[in-house]
């Protein structure tokens, strides 16, 4: 009996270093930046009382964009979770609401500056768009979302950081 538990004892501490061992897709190989505006030619005070007054610099992106010819652009929320080499992340820009949700997953890295990944937007546990866009760290991407209160909601991704 004492030479079984001794076998087994020994199996275990052999074990061990590898029950401890790191999982390699837990490892975060940047940052994204993820922000929800809401775009309006009404009232912007239908976006409620946390939207904020977007920056000159923002604005001007968003005013770029073709197609988006709104008045007025509030931020709704952002959020800014570290991207995981292996495993699907999630944002939530509308803290603490989890109404609206992107999740995004690396598919793969071209080069220190570009990413692409699998972009998910959820909105009342529904999936409304997928793509798998190829992001620039420091640019953002737009993405034009789904009516809402008289206007649009609008959603801004950028890697703020991307190890090599």
């Amino acid at each position: 009996m004492v030479m079984k538990i001794s076998i087994l004892y020994f199996i275990l501490c052999c074990l061990a270093p590898s029950l401890r061992a790191e999982d390699p897709g837990m490892k975060s190989i940047g940052a994204m930046n993820v922000q929800l505006f809401f775009a309006t030619n009404e009232d912007p005070a239908a976006a409620g009382g946390i939207a904020k007054v977007v920056s000159e610099t923002e604005l001007k992106n968003l005013r770029g964009i073709k197609g988006l010819d709104f008045e007025h652009y509030r931020l709704m929320g952002s959020d800014m979770p570290d991207i995981l080499k292996g495993y699907e992340n999630w944002a939530t820009p509308l803290l603490p609401s989890k109404e609206i949700l992107v999740s995004f997953q690396p598919i793969r890295k071209s080069g220190d500056r570009k990413l692409q990944m699998v972009l998910e937007y959820w909105q009342s546990k529904r999936k409304v768009f997928s793509v798998n866009p190829i992001l620039t760290k420091g640019k953002t991407l737009y993405f034009i979302g789904p009516e809402w209160r008289k206007g649009r909601l609008i959603l801004g991704v950028k890697i703020e950081k991307l190890t090599e």
